[in-house]
């Protein structure tokens, strides 16, 4: 399985609006082949955004970039959201509790 990862940064009055573009572009995400999950972390006191999406295969992750990096330039006009480059994580799962 393989996790990418995207941090961002916005303003406190950019969650909320961050929150209802990534919940809009949720089934065009969960459509996508080898889709297996989708995380996000906020911290509204230092206005960091983390997003973690789950895939099946390599070839899943390098399938959507060109999907996800239309929705990132989108999410950063529309939501005052500044992202980071992703970064691409094989992962091991493992239940530790």
């Amino acid at each position: 399985m393989f996790a990418r990862l995207i941090t961002a940064q916005t303003t406190p009055d950019g969650f909320d609006g961050f929150i209802r573009f990534a919940q809009e572009q949720l089934p065009g995400t969960q459509a996508q082949h080898g889709f297996k999950g989708c995380y996000l972390l906020t911290d509204r006191d230092t206005g960091d955004l983390v997003t973690i999406s789950l895939w099946d295969t390599w070839e899943d992750v390098r399938a959507v970039e060109a999907h996800a990096a239309l929705l990132n330039s989108e999410a950063a006009e529309s939501t005052e959201v500044a992202p980071a480059p992703p970064k691409i994580y094989q992962v091991e799962m493992a239940r530790l509790a």
